[in-house]
């Protein structure tokens, strides 16, 4: 009937959209199970152009706080204002969608 079967969901995100989701979440997993130093990830001129830490160009788009609502909505809008770009404004190829991002 009526049921939701998050798989289906999932596979429906288009893929720019669902690897910046899922990173995002794993990010956040990994912080919330103390995998992942959140400290590692923010966005510091000097470490990074300095100290080649490079990873922090992009690390500080994944981290959207420990899971809580305010995450829930974080994914919610992610998720659907990037399908909508993905499908509409950049339906003719991802690496467009990847540059804009």
């Amino acid at each position: 009937g009526g049921e939701f079967d998050v798989l289906s969901w999932y596979t429906s995100i288009p893929p720019v959209s669902r690897i910046y989701f899922t990173s995002a979440f794993l990010t956040t997993s990994f912080c919330a199970m103390d995998v992942l130093n959140p400290y590692v990830l923010y966005y510091d001129f000097h470490l990074i152009f300095n100290e080649g830490q490079v990873w922090r160009l992009f690390s500080s788009f994944l981290f959207f706080g420990l899971f809580s609502v305010d995450f829930v909505f974080h994914m919610y809008f992610l998720i659907r204002h990037c399908r909508q770009l993905e499908l509409g404004d950049f339906r003719s190829g991802p690496s467009a969608f990847v540059v804009m991002i």
